[in-house]
């Protein structure tokens, strides 16, 4: 998968998940950046190996778009739980 589309299914994935993180955590969902969040997603998982394998995957198997940002909102559902710790 190229690293922009990588990058567009992130902001996806990200602009899937931001109402709820914002509603679970409003003052922090208002202080951070949504940009700034989505680069640094970009940067984390494209350095953990477990999203490199999973996007591997899903490009040898063909995935279309639509189902590579349902697997990538996983991710992104995990990594932005861990903001908090």
């Amino acid at each position: 998968m190229s690293d922009v589309n990588s990058r567009d299914q992130i902001r996806q994935a990200v602009d899937m998940e931001w109402p709820a993180f914002e509603a679970r955590h409003p003052n922090l969902a208002g202080l951070l950046d949504q940009e700034a969040v989505i680069e640094k997603a970009h940067t984390q998982l494209a350095d953990d190996p477990e999203y490199q394998k999973a996007m591997d995957e899903a490009t040898a198997l063909g995935m279309g778009a639509q189902a590579g940002t349902q697997m990538i909102r996983g991710f992104i559902q995990d990594w932005m739980a861990r903001l908090l710790f």
